[in-house]
């Protein structure tokens, strides 16, 4: 499970999620590292730029959920996660 709702208050607004490093968003990354050891299936948990992680990163394959409930911190992330792993 890759946790990728914040908002990134620290960035001035800007999401971690879509932050480039080698040309490719972080989240992408992110999933690359968890296909590589193994996983199969990966959940996304996007929230505060949702729509524009969804149009900007490449997640094929990758089970996304919006967590509505992002802006009340990690934790909230982290039970929309565990609940779509069901």
């Amino acid at each position: 499970m890759v946790l990728a709702a914040g908002g990134g208050r620290r960035l001035g607004g800007r999401p971690k999620a879509l932050l480039e490093y080698g040309g490719r968003p972080l989240v992408e990354h992110a999933v690359a590292v968890l296909r590589a050891a193994g996983v199969a299936r990966v959940h996304v948990v996007l929230g505060a730029s949702a729509p524009t992680v969804r149009e900007r990163a490449e997640l094929p394959g990758c089970v996304t959920v919006e967590n509505p409930e992002w802006a009340t911190g990690m934790g909230s992330s982290l039970r929309t996660g565990l609940a779509s792993l069901a």
